[in-house]
């Protein structure tokens, strides 16, 4: 009887500690582009407009084409920009409409104009070139 409960008890052992510290963790990479104040209020302006949305839960930015049809926006590094200063925000999951992109219909997320969004495109808009 002894023999048995030793075959399916597990020797008291430690494991062994590393040897080196783990790593910390690498920050997320920042997009190197460069937004002027006209590519920022031109995207605000399409955004307010509704043009601009969230594919499927992911951080692809997608531009209706229609109203039932969207494609990878040109701006994304833009949207992306914005959205982390939070002046563009996700519409809430209600307002999630099904879109096709290519041929597959998938569900796509409109972004909005936060009160700072909105506060920012009227202040360039008001600003008057030379």
């Amino acid at each position: 009887m002894e023999d048995e409960f030793e075959l399916f008890t597990t020797p008291a052992t430690e494991a062994p500690a590393p040897s080196r510290p783990c790593p910390p963790p690498r920050p997320r990479k920042r997009s190197k582009a460069v937004m002027s104040p006209a590519l920022a209020q031109d995207v605000l302006a399409e955004v307010q407009d509704g043009r601009y949305g969230l594919l499927d839960d992911s951080d692809r930015v997608v531009l209706f084409e229609d109203t039932d049809r969207v494609r990878i926006a040109g701006d994304e590094d833009a949207v992306h920009a914005l959205l982390q200063g939070r002046y563009v925000e996700r519409c809430p999951a209600r307002e999630t409409v099904s879109c096709l992109h290519g041929v597959v219909r998938r569900p796509v997320s409109p972004l909005r104009l936060t009160r700072q969004g909105r506060n920012l495109l009227a202040r360039w808009s008001a600003l008057k070139p030379y």
